[in-house]
Parts: structure tokens; sequence; C-alpha cells
């Protein structure tokens, strides 16, 4: 899987500024006034739009994260289960303690993996 590309908005107060410059001068034909309190209202959905924004890439981050840990354990799940397997239909008694053996260093390394963690 590739990296998502995120957006993110100006970080500093300078860009940001500008931001809402081009922002207001696309819309000249209000008044001053109005103008003015259109700018504020702009700056604070700005300053609103960043939060939000900063706190979804924390949460996909997270995510991402939890997505990783949770494909690693299906994997060693799958690895399991195929060692089960091997010991039931193992054709003798050799082959049925090698396949166990081979499933409880799994679980013994992922119960190890878990407790550090």
């Amino acid at each position: 899987m590739g990296k998502r590309m995120r957006m993110t908005l100006p970080k500093k107060e300078d860009d940001l500024q500008k931001v809402v410059e081009e922002v207001s001068e696309s819309h000249h034909h209000h008044d001053h006034h109005h103008h003015h309190h259109g700018v504020e209202g702009l700056e604070e959905v700005l300053h609103t739009l960043d939060v939000l924004m900063d706190t979804m890439n924390t949460r996909i981050t997270d995510l991402e994260e939890k997505t990783g840990k949770l494909r690693e354990e299906i994997i060693n799940l799958y690895k399991l289960f195929a060692a089960v397997v091997e010991a039931i239909t193992a054709e003798n008694s050799e082959e049925k303690e090698k396949a166990l053996k081979k499933a409880m260093e799994l679980l013994k390394k992922n119960i190890g993996v878990e407790a550090t963690s």
C-alpha cells in the first residue's frame, strides 16, 4: 500500500494571513465593514479546519498503526492454524510432536511480544 497524501493548511500565521487575503480579494464586492467581519469569520473557520485536519490526521495515523498490528496478528494466527493442522494430519507421533512444538513456539513468541508491548 502506498502512502496517502494528506491536505494540510498553512501553519505559520503569515501564510494563513496570505490565504485569508487572497480569499478576501476574491470577494471584494462586499463593503469594507462587512468585509472585515468576513475575514475574521474566515480566520476562525480556517483555524477550526486546521484543528480538525490535525485531529483527523492523528486519527488516521493511529488507525494505520492499529491496522498494521492487526495484519501481523492475522498472519500469526494463520501460521498457528497451519501448525495445528499439521499436527492433526500428522502420520506419526514424531511429525505430530514437531508440528505441536512449532505451534508452541509461535504462541510463546507472540505472547512474549504482547507482554513487552
